[in-house]
């Protein structure tokens, strides 16, 4: 029997729901305001969120009552939920496990799907790494609040990325052995399964399949990268400059035929912000004595290495020492020469890691060294007056009205965004999902 609401039946709200929405069907995009376009996508996505919670209530229920197979005669309500959602059988079987989960034990994580303040995405990347922490129910409800609480300002990806650190947060006194056990037994998995291959695709082309461990990605990504900067074009026929019409992966692919053409040729590689290209990796002293941190180390372009990995490469590499203070400022970098470029931009992608902008993770071998005076007028070239950013934010510094500023209190950067009417600019590090 249908549940009634005070206006019909569940399923009836939920199809006059549905028709409404297909009044949209006809919109004429195009004669929309960029605010109307950019609320209705924010909005969908809030709908989004709180459909996926409701739904979560309802196959929980259909679960705890066995209707699937009671009723309907199927195995599971994982496989009739694949069925009817079309999707693939391992997304089924998770969604269903995760609605049991959301609703019973991640209830907070329900809550801020049901009001839309978390994607649905997130919504799983927060019950998966719960999952993994140890049984003490406050222990994982401080996770979980960890994660509600950065999910407001990063996407998925990001978030999986901090979620593979909440141990070290929340059980700091465990995470850190296992931590490192588990990546090395990754990354010897990896060394023993390396292979390339270059075959013919029959087409009139040749397709290239590999794999290998995190540290030879970082080799070979600091060996291309610094070939992939876009290149303008000029058309003939009116002497002007275009865009570079390569994506990047065809950037990649060009960088890739030209640095072995360079290794024919020459034993002298191209240089990279007034250095040759290497390897360059931000860890901390503790790591390659051998105690594990909060933070593992990570290349110019987002690799995370494992410390085993680190100290190994240690053995044959020039050590540059940054001091950093106790808000992780840097307070002095140690050199072999004169403090020139070089010392600088290392400084510089050790305190801001990526793209400062807020929102943008490109990484460093992508980014300008901005000076937030202009050197015009009488801008110093120095880390207080520097900030890293990727080739596209670094153009929106110039030419809009954002601004940056380095911090006082632990010399970092911040941003405003123009104003907007009714929301009076202020200074942000993380930009907020919704704006």
């Amino acid at each position: 029997m249908e549940h009634q609401t005070g206006t019909g039946t569940t399923t009836e709200v939920v199809s006059r729901a549905n028709a409404v929405l297909g009044g949209l069907d006809e919109s004429l995009w195009a004669a929309r305001s960029d605010t109307d376009l950019i609320g209705t996508v924010e909005e969908l996505e809030a709908l989004r969120s709180h459909l996926t919670a409701i739904e979560s209530s309802v196959l929980a229920e259909i679960e705890a009552r066995g209707t699937a197979k009671h009723t309907l005669a199927w195995g599971s309500t994982a496989d009739w939920f694949t069925h009817t959602a079309g999707t693939h059988r391992a997304e089924g079987c998770r969604t269903v496990r995760q609605a049991r989960v959301l609703t019973t034990e991640r209830t907070a994580t329900h809550a801020a799907l049901t009001a839309g303040t978390v994607s649905p995405d997130a919504a799983r990347v927060i019950v998966d790494a719960v999952e993994r922490l140890p049984l003490d129910p406050a222990l994982r409800a401080r996770g979980e609040a960890f994660l509600l609480a950065e999910a407001g300002r990063l996407d998925a990806t990001e978030l999986a990325k901090a979620a593979r650190h909440l141990a070290d947060v929340v059980d700091p006194d465990r995470a850190g052995r296992r931590a490192e056990q588990e990546l090395e037994r990754e990354d010897r998995a990896a060394h023993h399964g390396r292979f390339l291959s270059i075959a013919v695709d029959g087409a009139g082309g040749v397709r290239v399949r590999g794999r290998g461990t995190v540290e030879d990605a970082a080799t070979i990504k600091a060996a291309l990268l610094p070939l992939t900067k876009p290149a303008p074009t000029t058309a003939a026929e009116t002497c002007a400059e275009q865009g570079d019409p390569r994506d990047h992966g065809a950037r990649l692919w060009d960088a890739l035929v030209e640095i072995s053409r360079h290794a024919l040729a020459t034993d002298l590689p191209p240089d990279s912000h007034g250095a040759r290209p290497r390897l360059a990796v931000t860890t901390d002293l503790d790591t390659l004595t051998g105690r594990l941190r909060d933070r593992l180390p990570v290349t110019d372009d987002g690799l995370e290495l494992t410390p085993a990995t680190v100290r190994r490469l240690a053995c044959d590499a020039d050590l540059i020492p940054i001091v950093l203070g106790t808000r992780s400022e840097v307070l002095d970098v140690g050199r072999r020469q004169r403090l020139v470029t070089p010392a600088l931009w290392r400084a510089l992608v050790c305190r801001d890691r990526h793209c400062a902008f807020p929102g943008c993770t490109r990484p460093p071998v992508m980014g300008h060294a901005h000076h937030i005076v202009h050197w015009s007028q009488g801008g110093a070239t120095s880390l207080r007056n520097l900030v890293l950013l990727c080739g596209h934010h670094h153009r929106t510094l110039h030419h809009t009205p954002w601004e940056v500023r380095i911090r006082a209190a632990d010399g970092r950067p911040e941003f405003r965004p123009p104003p907007k009417a009714g929301h009076p600019p202020r200074w942000i590090r993380g930009r907020p999902r919704r704006e």
